[in-house]
């Protein structure tokens, strides 16, 4: 699976979020703004660690890296077929 970040306000038509995507190509967002995404620009997984940048575009521009814990088992459990 891969993690992968849309970056809303440079797209002008979609949402800042997170998504995984799986082997199949099917994605289910994971992450969002209600979460504190301000426009992400990457994620890297490092062991059970996503971190993502957020380039802070949007008004109060506070670009930030944030990062959180992984769990695989539920992200499995509930793919998106």
């Amino acid at each position: 699976m891969v993690f992968a970040a849309q970056n809303g306000s440079s797209s002008q038509n979609g949402p800042d979020r997170v998504v995984v995507i799986y082997p199949d190509g099917t994605y289910k967002p994971v992450l969002t703004s209600a979460d504190g995404l301000a426009s992400p620009s990457a994620t890297a997984v490092r062991g059970d660690r996503l971190y993502v940048t957020d380039g802070g575009v949007p008004e109060p521009h506070d670009p930030k890296l944030q990062t959180g814990r992984i769990n695989f088992a539920a992200l499995l459990a509930h793919a998106a077929h």
